[in-house]
């Protein structure tokens, strides 16, 4: 009888030639190997989680949950994010006792076909069938998912439930009342999984608290198609990366496979479509062939490019944000108190009935800003903009603290003491600053008559100013990022209101409006001295200087 060992990309079988040799020196051993050959693979697919086979992407997203509490998983198409992430909870369901998972998808027929038909592709073989006993219960239909869009798993006890983001964002209430994860856990304790979550924060920071009380983890899978979300940002923004693979589609460029998020404390995991030999890998390489690299970036690697959503393609927070510590290219943020090195800026945009937006920036004799400072500022005030569904919305940060002109310029003059800075010039928005008063003054009167001198800003068209900062933001991405490769804009990351204004405005009126009071002030820095930049001036002619440019 010939035997046919089926192929199998993780189990090997004998090759042709082996198969012969062993044939005809010994038969038994060769049936043996078949038959263990054969049912290994049939162990693997009446039970994936106890036999199944790991993909490298997989054992990333595991060990980051066993180190994180949260884990962002940015996969390529067909790079196994969702059967992954499937498998995990799984895993958790079989391992641990008692237990309550809560999983969200877009919709309710993603749930359906996607997210509870991975999940039921993971349940072991003997379970897939109706049950209903005083411990458990399980019923499914690849049409209408399980019933009651929940199950009972009977070895463990562990109640499984499938929603919607819609469900919560109609009724924010829904998971009032439970605690999500295993309170003694044997394994990783898994509490949610999120699919391809594209709302605001509110869902997440309420599956925390959620979370807390047994300790559970929460795992997200994107493919990020959208670019750079709001949420995705939140995460990537200041990411450490901490492993890297080669990408053939781009000429063997190094890519991430893992990276910390210092801001969240998470793992951020990539899988890449060619990781998975299930995937399809050969024609999706063949259909990304010729295409723009952004495109190749997120479609077979799972990287979010912000070129599909930014106005500044080239802004990244890996290299324009630094801080006191040395970041990977082994740039920190200068002090820009040394007059001798620095001349400082003054930027502020009134924007309307809500605070005013500030920066202070000092500028190097190469003509480099290093942006140190906004007001308001988000560790002390809060965010300036909240992404809500559809549209962003203004954060805490907006909201007046009541300051009049004198208390402003006591504010102002308090944050330049702090930084020890003397400001060369002041720029405030030519429109707002030049509205007269019930009394007949404008605002660079107001600011003038307490001591401090304001010019108008730029009054050229916006796309002007963005093609400018643009150029700031300039460097080749392709190559080691040196002297002779660097922007010219730099932000110290203190500054996280203006940070989450550069990655997410798109200039879409009034739904990311918020984001444009910080967009506009940097905009308005980098049009000073009649479009060429602010500069860097000489201490002999410091005192010049401050009399004509706007120094108080």
């Amino acid at each position: 009888m010939e035997l046919k060992f089926t192929p199998h990309p993780f189990l090997q079988p004998p090759t042709d030639e082996e198969i012969v040799l062993l044939a005809e020196k010994d038969p038994k051993l060769l049936e043996a190997l078949y038959l263990s050959h054969e049912g290994r693979l049939q162990a693997s697919e009446e039970d994936p989680v106890r036999y199944g086979f790991d993909l490298p992407g997989w054992e990333r997203m595991q060990s980051s949950l066993g180190k994180k509490n949260e884990c962002l998983v940015l996969g390529g198409n067909r790079s196994g994010k969702t059967t992954g992430c499937a498998k995990m909870v799984m895993q958790a369901v079989m391992d641990n006792e008692d237990g309550h998972i809560v999983c969200f998808s877009q919709n309710a027929d993603t749930s359906i076909k996607v997210q509870q038909a991975a999940v039921w592709e993971m349940m072991p073989k003997e379970f897939r069938k109706k049950t209903k006993s005083i411990e458990g219960y399980i019923n499914f239909s690849m049409q209408n998912g399980f019933t009651g869009q929940s199950f009972i798993f009977p070895d463990t006890r562990t109640r499984v439930d499938f929603k919607t983001y819609t469900q919560y964002s109609n009724n924010q209430t829904i998971l009032e009342g439970f605690e999500f994860g295993f309170k003694k856990p044997k394994t990783i304790n898994i509490g949610a999984w999120l699919d391809e979550y594209l709302g605001d924060a509110a869902l997440v920071n309420t599956l925390r608290f959620r979370l807390a009380t047994r300790d559970a983890k929460m795992v997200i899978g994107f493919t990020p198609i959208d670019g750079y979300t709001p949420f995705i940002a939140d995460y990537l923004k200041g990411a450490e990366t901490i492993k890297t693979r080669e990408a053939e589609l781009l000429k063997n460029k190094q890519l991430p496979i893992e990276q910390y998020s210092p801001d969240r404390d998470a793992g951020v995991i990539y899988l890449h479509s060619d990781e998975n030999p299930f995937g399809g890998y050969e024609r999706i390489a063949k259909d990304l062939r010729g295409r723009p690299e952004d495109e190749i970036m997120v479609r077979a690697y799972g990287m979010p490019v912000k070129s599909m959503t930014s106005l500044l393609p080239l802004f990244n927070t890996e290299v324009n944000v630094l801080s006191k510590i040395p970041n990977k290219h082994g740039r920190r943020f200068p002090d820009i108190s040394d007059k001798s090195q620095f001349s400082c800026y003054q930027v502020v945009d009134p924007a309307g009935a809500r605070n005013y937006v500030s920066l202070w920036a000092g500028v190097n004799r190469d003509n480099e800003v290093y942006i140190r400072r906004e007001w308001p500022d988000r560790d002390t005030y809060g965010e300036w903009a909240i992404f809500g569904d559809p549209k962003w919305k203004f954060g805490p940060a907006a909201k007046k603290v009541g300051l009049n002109v004198e208390g402003y310029v006591d504010l102002f003059k308090e944050i330049e003491d702090e930084l020890d800075i003397q400001v060369i010039e002041r720029i405030g928005d030519s429109r707002y600053f030049a509205r007269e008063n019930e009394n007949n003054d404008d605002l660079f009167t107001s600011f003038y008559d307490f001591g401090m001198n304001f010019i108008p800003s730029d009054g050229r068209m916006e796309e002007v100013g963005i093609s400018a900062l643009d150029e700031w933001f300039s460097y080749n991405p392709n190559i080691e990022v040196d002297e002779a490769n660097k922007p010219l804009c730099y932000i110290h990351s203190d500054c996280g209101n203006l940070i989450d204004s550069l990655i997410n405005y798109n200039s879409k009126g009034k739904a990311d409006e918020p984001l444009k009071d910080f967009f506009d002030a940097i905009r308005y820095l980098r049009m000073a001295n009649s479009g060429e930049g602010p500069d860097h001036i000489d201490s002999r002619n410091l005192n010049t200087t401050m009399q004509t440019k706007g120094g108080y």
